[in-house]
């Protein structure tokens, strides 16, 4: 134990005590007082390490503080947490011949996870994979150039990147994944190539600032909530190569005022929740498709022009069933009288 000094609160005398135990008594007056307790001693960084931790060919972690960090020559892999939560590194520069950039903990973390002031990466020509949540939450990620032989970026890799507004993906990309650009409320602008199929769940959910995206002819399935919540889209013009739409595909795309739609769509998806593909569309008034689908009053809930299509067809506002009657109309469906 350590000793201290503690002063008698009530003679004043100089008391030295162990600094461990709660009480002791004056030596001076035999009052009783407590020992303050002492803050624990703050853990001395260790030096004693290497600056990058490497098990064959896989950086596993690194160990420095340094601003700008320069990965060796000889890496293959970045480890799923191998820069995890280095809130002190802005720069890394990866060497050519590494292949991929990992994921861990079952895609719950990933190689630069949580690196709050990573402002830039440089990735090699030779990347083929990034992994799910490789660069989840760096918040300060401005811009990257993902080389075009990444054939994979797992789930949530960019997801959070709140200050991403650059982004250049590879031509050989075929998909999308699920939250891959959920939450990049910076980013402008993406342009997607035509070898894409698939754009997973909530790829581009609440990108706020997206406002100009082209879908290119070759997409197949739109995820769950993909663009929901982009504000900044006004028009939207869907591919005659879209089979399927996902729940809420499009939901709270409050500035969206057009849309053209393919006949190729053959299901619009309900997660459990609902359809309601464009619910929260509140601009949405001009609405161009191929074939109306029978689900309608679920992909158009709660849009104007859902309720103008409804009117203008003398149709029941509430159902999208038809009247009978002559003077007293009543929806056959629903019961309720026309209101309009």
């Amino acid at each position: 134990m350590t000793e201290i000094d503690v002063a008698c609160p009530i003679c004043g005398d100089i008391n030295r005590v162990d600094s461990g135990i709660p009480s002791a008594y004056c030596q001076s007056c035999g009052a009783a007082f407590a020992v303050p307790v002492m803050p624990p001693e703050p853990e001395q960084p260790r030096n004693d390490l290497p600056p990058f931790t490497v098990r064959a060919g896989v950086l596993e972690r690194y160990n420095g503080n340094d601003p700008v960090v320069t990965v060796p020559a000889g890496i293959t892999a970045i480890g799923g947490q191998a820069f995890r939560e280095c809130s002190g590194v802005h720069r890394v520069i990866l060497p050519e011949g590494v292949t991929e950039i990992q994921g861990a903990g079952d895609g719950m973390w990933g190689a630069f996870f949580g690196c709050a002031s990573l402002e830039s990466v440089e990735l090699p020509k030779s990347l083929t994979r990034i992994g799910p949540n490789a660069f989840n939450s760096c918040k300060m990620l401005s811009g990257i150039i993902i080389p075009d032989a990444v054939s994979l970026i797992g789930a949530g890799a960019f997801s959070g990147c709140t200050e991403l507004a650059s982004v250049k993906l590879p031509k050989s990309l075929r998909e999308l994944s699920n939250d891959i650009f959920k939450g990049c409320v910076m980013l402008t602008e993406i342009r997607l190539n035509g070898n894409i199929k698939t754009i997973g769940d909530y790829a581009f959910a609440d990108c706020h600032a997206l406002r100009a995206l082209t879908i290119p002819p070759g997409v197949k399935t739109i995820g769950a909530y993909a663009f929901s919540g982009c504000f900044g889209l006004s028009e939207l013009l869907l591919p005659g190569t879209v089979v399927s739409v996902g729940a809420s595909a499009f939901a709270e795309c409050r500035n969206l005022s057009v849309i053209t739609v393919p006949a190729s769509i053959e299901v619009f998806e309900n997660d459990g929740a609902g359809v309601r593909t464009f619910a929260g569309c509140s601009q949405l008034r001009k609405v161009n498709m191929g074939k109306l689908p029978v689900n309608f009053m679920d992909v158009f809930a709660t849009t104007p022009w859902l309720e103008e299509y409804l009117i203008k067809n003398g149709l029941c506002r509430h159902c999208g069933g038809h009247f009978k009657g002559v003077f007293k109309k009543t929806c056959e469906v629903c019961g309720l009288q026309k209101d309009y």
